[in-house]
């Protein structure tokens, strides 16, 4: 396992991860007609998505998807103009994904908590999923309700908090004990899971 790219939040002058997601998902590349296709074992979805708020409106402000021929060739399939963008093609640092929608400013009617972070501490990298929020020393929690931003919290203290009881659990832990496969699954479909209650 790999550990997967972080989607982006633009906010207040500073790139956090998306760590936290209340309700559902934040944003589902079907509903743009898009049907990404995983290229790279950090990005097994096949898209990273770029959020930002605009004038208090919750906005899909980037996109790097990969979109594939069905072909044995797997070539590159230029996506559709969305929101007034055409696709580029590889570029850069995203060069495993082959579709890439800048400026895109698409509203979305997201209702919920979204968990930003930034900092995150190095001696608590994983190769598997997406890293928590209580990785991070700065966490901001955003909540929305139908794309209109409506209150911000600090949760850094929190999360620090979590942090500690976690660590102090694992110590506590016999690191030498086999887990079952039971085990190995429910942490596995945990890592890529960044769900939490408000």
């Amino acid at each position: 396992m790999t550990a997967q790219i972080d989607d982006i939040f633009r906010y207040n002058d500073t790139d956090y991860s998306v760590v936290g997601i209340s309700e559902g998902e934040l944003f589902e590349p079907s509903a743009l007609d898009l049907r990404p296709v995983g290229t790279c074992t950090a990005c097994w979805r096949g898209y990273q998505a770029i959020f930002a708020v605009s004038d208090s409106r919750l906005t899909l402000d980037t996109l790097h998807v990969s979109l594939l021929t069905e072909d044995e060739e797997m070539e590159r399939q230029e996506g559709p103009t969305i929101n007034g963008v055409t696709p580029t093609g590889p570029q850069g640092e995203y060069d495993w994904f082959d579709n890439h929608y800048v400026g895109l400013g698409y509203h979305l009617e997201y209702t919920g908590g979204l968990l930003l972070a930034d900092g995150f501490i190095d001696d608590l990298y994983e190769h598997m999923g997406f890293h928590p929020a209580w990785k991070y020393t700065r966490v901001v929690e955003l909540v929305f309700s139908n794309g209109i931003l409506q209150k911000e919290f600090d949760r850094s203290d929190r999360m620090a908090e979590v942090r500690q009881k976690i660590l102090d659990s694992r110590s506590d832990r016999n690191s030498l004990r086999m887990l079952s496969n039971d085990e190995i699954r429910a942490c596995v479909e945990r890592s890529f899971d960044r769900t939490y209650n408000m």
